[in-house]
């Protein structure tokens, strides 16, 4: 037998894949497809909350005042379902917002005094944002 054909017979015989993990293979493919087509058939995606996602800022006017704007609405369906809160501070009114780029003025505050801004999507409130009193 001459170099060549050895070389032949060994780069032949060598080539392909095993059939143990062609079969591994297959298996593990099979499952993933199972798990992705039972997620969309049993609808369990549908089932996660969406958390409010509004747009604010906060405006220190002075040591103890702050102004709060709303400045876009993301998910939410209306401004009046997004609101001001604070336990040390004053809020203007209701706290609730009548429109985007509506202000709202939190007074008699203290450094270290929280700000919440809250807003509510499909009758559940969440927290947006924060603000700490400099």
């Amino acid at each position: 037998m001459t170099l060549k054909e050895r070389f032949n017979s060994k780069l032949s015989s060598s080539r392909g894949v095993s059939p143990v993990i062609g079969v591994i293979l297959m298996v593990a493919i099979t499952v993933i497809l199972a798990a992705v087509i039972g997620t969309f058939v049993m609808g369990l995606g549908n089932n996660v909350d969406k958390n409010a996602q509004v747009g604010v800022s906060f405006d220190q006017v002075s040591s103890n005042s702050v102004d709060v704007q709303l400045t876009q609405l993301g998910n939410v369906q209306s401004a009046e379902n997004v609101s001001v809160t604070s336990q040390d501070c004053e809020v203007d009114g209701d706290g609730k917002f009548n429109e985007v780029g509506g202000i709202i003025s939190v007074s008699k505050c203290e450094s270290g005094d929280k700000i919440v801004v809250k807003a509510t999507v499909s009758g559940k409130p969440s927290v947006v944002s924060t603000y700490t009193v400099n």
